[in-house]
């Protein structure tokens, strides 16, 4: 028999026209689209109370939604892991998308699991340490610690906001050519979505728009705090959310005269990292270059990926 969970969710207000079944893929997860239909079909879903059956049921922020689904059996591909650089104190990776940072309760493959594999047979060594944390499907630039040393080091330039991280994002809309947001976040039931709330943490990002086209726009951001979600929500919240978002309302699919383009995970891009080294005492800086998908939809743009060099 297979085993079946409930699950009860709150709808941010960033979720403000989104279909029902795709918001419910992007917040529940690991979940594939047939289960959510699935489960529509048998009446095991429930909108403020009432049993909904139609997918395409557009949210308009606020509902209360339960329902119970079918448990999937886990197939999970472990990747291959890209090391952009590394010495004796520190090691950084290119992030691949739908890789979590950590270990995660659906037991998939994750980051840290992956690099300290590749230090097992050192027996002297201290495990690696994961230094700061990206979303399972933000690619990019994530930062390992190899001794102690560099854990107190960087553990201490991240909480005294000394080291400075800039991301790329594709967003819907035509943002201002500087902007800043500024607010508290709160993460809501089981921490699966954060909303601002005066009761939250203090975060801060920088904004810059790069190019726009076709109602899309490359953004470079620069968090100076690091809350969960807290560039998705602050795009999201001025009306920006980030392609393939659909947890904070972003769309699915892009449509372009040339063909529409699936967009499966939110286009958040890790791209650079700056610090000062804890052997050296030098401030260096680790990049990383983007992904396939996020360049796919650059060229469909039209935008020159020379600009990324103006991030």
């Amino acid at each position: 028999m297979t085993a079946q969970r409930r699950e009860r969710l709150l709808v941010p207000a960033t979720a403000q026209g989104v279909r029902l079944d795709r918001y419910l893929v992007g917040a529940i997860a690991p979940i594939s689209r047939k289960t959510i239909k699935r489960a529509l079909d048998s009446g095991q879903v429930f909108v403020d109370g009432r049993s909904v059956v139609r997918a395409g049921i557009v949210l308009q922020g606020g509902e209360r939604i339960e329902l119970t689904v079918d448990g999937e059996a886990p197939s999970f591909v472990v990747p291959q892991l890209s090391i952009l650089w590394q010495d004796e104190n520190l090691l950084a990776i290119n992030k691949p998308a739908g890789l979590p940072a950590h270990p995660t309760v659906s037991g998939r493959p994750n980051a840290l699991d992956l690099v300290s594999a590749l230090f097992a047979e050192n027996a002297g060594m201290t495990r690696p340490i994961l230094l700061h944390r990206l979303d399972a499907d933000t690619t990019g630039l994530l930062l390992f610690a190899l001794t102690r040393v560099a854990n107190f080091s960087l553990s201490s330039q991240f909480s005294e906001h000394r080291i400075e991280k800039t991301y790329l994002a594709l967003v819907s809309g035509t943002p201002p050519e500087h902007f800043t947001v500024s607010n508290h976040l709160k993460a809501g039931v089981r921490g699966r979505t954060v909303s601002v709330a005066s009761g939250g943490l203090a975060a801060q990002t920088d904004f810059a728009t790069l190019a726009c086209h076709d109602g899309v726009a490359l953004v470079v951001a620069r968090p100076r705090t690091g809350r969960t979600h807290q560039i998705r929500v602050h795009l999201a919240g001025l009306g920006f959310p980030l392609l393939g978002d659909i947890l904070y309302g972003g769309m699915a699919v892009l449509p372009l005269v040339t063909g529409s383009i699936p967009l499966p995970r939110h286009l958040l891009h890790a791209l650079s990292l700056s610090m000062i080294h804890p052997h050296s005492g030098q401030r260096q800086t680790l990049s990383a270059p983007l992904p396939a998908d996020f360049l796919v939809v650059l060229n469909a743009l039209g935008i020159d990926t020379k600009m990324v060099d103006f991030a």
